[in-house]
């Protein structure tokens, strides 16, 4: 009899689970409403609690293999980019603390099996940020990525990545970092790449992080005629608004990195030329109020 019982329990039990475990499309409903809140919810509290959850979900359900494939067709709240060959796939996503902080999550989800989440250490830095380091996943300088590049480095691939970090409340932030897999196959951001040109200085940074103020636009994005990443050149200016300090804006000029034999070499200053349609819708898009990335201007 007492063993009828225990048998009993063991399949009410697992009858319970099965009947608890969500389907993919169920979890992708689920995040978007947690999306919502950490977009919408004028609580803090509430939208802290919104991107735990997120980052649980991630680390307990993509760390499975059989998740990679599964896509996020509801929940748009975060970024997810992909490599030409969808060996792993990057999710970050914006966290809206104050009106002075932000901060960044997400990580890195392998296809062939695992998830290794991002540990944002940005804020912790002062204004210019870490440039000249390699960062491990619990140093990343977080931000929202919105654009990714396959490279390749004497037969190694590494990967460019174009991001917008919401800083602070007098200024912003475009980052161009890098991405690469040591021999353990874990990642790691910033590497070697960059080429100076004459005017640069005497240091090559490992990433590049672009601080400026906050009411104006900064461009930053890849040129597909002209195959160019294409960025405004900033120059530093004294405060704007009480109590921001010293901050940059642009120029009116460009500067710009070309991929070359595996590099991305730096051109300090390009000619004048007219915007193209890309570049004015880029514009219009930064002009309107949100996005679906909510607090940004990412484009």
């Amino acid at each position: 009899m007492k063993k009828y019982l225990i048998l009993v329990s063991v399949l009410l039990i697992g009858q319970s689970t099965q009947a608890q475990k969500k389907s993919w499309h169920q979890w992708d409903e689920i995040l978007s409403q947690k999306g919502n809140v950490i977009l919408e919810d004028t609580n803090a509290v509430n939208r802290a609690e919104a991107v735990n959850f997120v980052m649980d979900f991630f680390n307990a359900e993509l760390a499975d293999s059989a998740t990679f494939h599964n896509k996020f067709t509801i929940s748009k709240f975060f970024s997810v980019l992909y490599p030409k060959d969808s060996s792993f796939r990057i999710i970050t996503g914006q966290h809206f603390i104050d009106n002075n902080h932000y901060r960044y999550y997400g990580g890195i989800q392998m296809a062939a099996g695992g998830f290794i989440p991002f540990t944002d250490r940005s804020y912790e830095n002062n204004k210019d940020g870490i440039t000249n380091e390699e960062l491990r996943p619990e140093e990343w300088q977080g931000a929202l990525y919105y654009r990714l590049f396959d490279c390749k480095l004497k037969n190694q691939p590494y990967y460019l990545l174009l991001g917008y970090n919401g800083f602070s409340f007098f200024n912003k932030r475009k980052v161009i970092d890098v991405l690469s897999f040591d021999s353990n196959n874990q990642p790691v951001f910033g590497k070697d790449v960059f080429v100076k040109d004459s005017t640069d200085g005497e240091d090559t940074p490992l990433r590049y992080i672009y601080t400026y103020s906050a009411d104006v636009a900064m461009q930053l994005n890849y040129e597909e005629e002209e195959n160019l990443i294409i960025l405004d050149h900033l120059i530093p200016m004294t405060e704007i608004f009480k109590g921001q300090g010293e901050t940059a804006v642009p120029d009116g000029t460009y500067e710009g990195f070309r991929y070359k034999k595996g590099r991305w070499h730096h051109i300090s200053f390009l000619p004048q030329r007219f915007m193209n349609e890309s570049e004015l819708n880029s514009i219009r898009k930064k002009n309107k109020p949100s996005n679906k990335f909510g607090r940004t201007d990412e484009g």
